[in-house]
């Protein structure tokens, strides 16, 4: 496997366990069942899902919530050999920040096997389309998203509530900031039971809060490229709080399952009604 397929699958897996900043209404003081809730989350990534899989990394994210909008600090490291002759060492770094009605700016640093790759970038609606202006390190771009894409936060709420509504299949639209390209189309669907349900016994179960959970299973391809083979499939579990842990990420040759470390919920702060 190139190294270069294995880094989509680590994007798409992040960007889906670790939410991102919506451009939907930010939540009031008094959040509603069965909606995403800010949070700090630390998970344990293992190569495959036997109980006695080998760690070969960690994902941390804190999402927090202010009264002018969303806040996100995320970090997944990858450090293994999964073959003889390929060995990964994988760093991706995100801080992002999007303030209601003002757009989305973040920045996100990447190393893999020591080579470094840092792009700025905003999305701002224009025309009433999403535009992504990027600096990476080969110039500026420009890249325009479908009208119905949904920022990652945004993604995971429609996700939930449509899992909590009944709703077995459907298709959403996804911008991960981390990858090169634009939206990933996600055919998601309620799974049968949870992918990596089971704790492994060296590590301690978290408990997380809430009242139900869904087992679901995405399969991500790029928008536009048609009905080819996904690039990963994900599947795991969502609490309604919106906390998801058990993803496993196939990509055929690799496999990977993030397992919740860790987890602290955070405050909604009081915010004025004028807000």
């Amino acid at each position: 496997m190139k190294v270069a397929g294995f880094v989509p699958l680590l994007a798409a897996a992040a960007a889906l366990l670790l939410p991102g900043l919506a451009f939907t209404q930010v939540p009031s003081a008094r959040l509603q069942a069965d909606q995403l809730r800010p949070h700090r989350a630390e998970y344990t990534l293992r190569l495959g899902t036997a109980l006695n899989a080998t760690r070969i990394g960690s994902v941390v994210q804190d999402i927090v919530f202010t009264c002018d909008g969303w806040r996100i600090r995320r970090e997944l490291i990858v450090d293994a050999s999964l073959t003889p002759t390929f060995k990964v060492n994988f760093t991706s770094r995100l801080e992002g920040d999007e303030l209601r009605g003002k757009g989305f700016a973040w920045r996100a640093l990447q190393a893999l096997n020591g080579t470094e790759r840092e792009v700025r970038g905003t999305v701002e609606r224009k025309d009433a389309a999403w535009q992504v202006d990027r600096t990476t390190p080969d110039g500026p771009q420009q890249l325009p998203l479908p009208s119905l894409t949904l920022m990652p936060v945004a993604a995971v709420d429609w996700l939930l509530r449509r899992l909590a509504g009944g709703s077995e299949s459907f298709p959403l639209l996804l911008f991960v900031p981390e990858a090169d390209g634009g939206a990933f189309l996600l055919d998601a669907k309620r799974a049968t039971a949870g992918a990596a349900d089971a704790t492994p016994p060296s590590q301690r179960r978290v408990e997380v809060p809430g009242t139900r959970s869904w087992p679901f299973a995405l399969a991500v391809r790029r928008a536009g490229v048609g009905d080819g083979k996904p690039l990963v499939t994900l599947r795991g579990r969502i609490f309604d709080s919106g906390v998801i842990d058990g993803l496993v990420a196939d990509a055929g040759v690799v496999t990977a399952a993030a397992h919740l470390r860790d987890l602290q919920m955070h405050e909604v702060p009081a915010c004025p009604a004028s807000n």
